[in-house]
């Protein structure tokens, strides 16, 4: 005997009622963060525990003992270049941290294995560690949900700042960028005659900016200067490496002639930039 119609939609609707799930906020929501750094991009995967009236380190995290640096899962650090964390060079790809907490220093583990959600029972290997250095925790203003960040990011270096309840830990990494630049510019410079404007504009910045050799500088705006003539960001740049140089006269000169470059194209940013740098280089004469 065929089944009915309603006893069909009847098993349809138990088996979709089965199937279904109450979505609800997980406790410790899952976080991702990255930053450039150079020519160098890290990102971080974390899951974001709170306090909620708990002691966290000694208690909730004891100390001692490997901690998978958050909930839910292993906290995961992605470089896309080589780089150096803590001192110690990491080559590209995704890594586990994890760490053992304790009240006047941190061990910090770099760790191959990045799928392992809880690590008890034996599940962490320290044979798949990468390496571990040491580092002293910080006194911080309270921070009730546990939070990873990235500061102090400079052209070749930035931290991984981790905070929760009263306590900072804030790693150093470290990536290249001289070599690589230096790279670029010797394959530019076998046929300078192709290489574009922007391109000496680039490099006289990077030179200027980090405290570089500022005749090559010089030599690079220049080169920029006669391959795109009255550009008044170029002009400004100019002056301002001249005035790194300790050339106010010049610098002056230079940075007047941009200025008028600017009106001529009715560019009023550059108008108020060179006019600005203009009014700081006359207290310097």
């Amino acid at each position: 005997m065929k089944p009915s119609i309603s006893v069909i939609c009847l098993l349809l609707c138990f088996n979709l009622c089965l199937g279904q799930r109450l979505k609800t906020p997980t406790l410790s929501p899952f976080s991702k963060i990255s930053q450039q750094v150079g020519l160098t991009e890290v990102a971080l995967q974390y899951s974001r525990p709170s306090a909620k009236g708990r002691v966290v380190f000694g208690e909730l995290v004891p100390y001692n003992k490997v901690w998978r640096t958050g909930a839910n899962a292993a906290t995961r650090i992605t470089f896309n270049e080589i780089a150096k964390i803590g001192g110690k060079t990491i080559q590209p790809g995704e890594y586990a941290i994890y760490t053992i907490p304790r009240e006047n220093r941190w061990t910090i583990i770099i760790h191959a294995n990045t799928s392992l959600r809880s690590i008890a029972g034996g599940a962490y290997k320290p044979s798949n560690d990468i390496f571990r250095f040491e580092i002293a925790p910080e006194k911080n203003t309270y921070v009730e949900t546990f939070t990873c960040q990235f500061s102090e990011v400079k052209t070749d270096a930035l931290k991984l700042d981790i905070k929760w309840e009263n306590t900072l830990i804030s790693i150093p990494i470290e990536v290249e960028v001289d070599k690589k630049i230096e790279s670029q510019m010797q394959v530019f410079m076998k046929n300078p005659e192709k290489i574009p404007h922007r391109t000496y504009f680039e490099a006289a910045q990077y030179y200027s900016n980090n405290g570089k050799d500022l005749k090559d500088a010089l030599n690079f705006i220049d080169s920029a200067l006669n391959k795109s003539s009255e550009n008044f960001r170029y002009g400004l740049l100019k002056a301002k490496i001249l005035a790194k140089m300790n050339n106010y006269k010049e610098a002056l000169t230079v940075v007047e002639i941009a200025n008028n470059w600017a009106k001529n194209k009715n560019n009023a940013n550059y108008i108020e930039q060179t006019r600005l740098f203009w009014d700081s280089l006359l207290t310097k004469k």
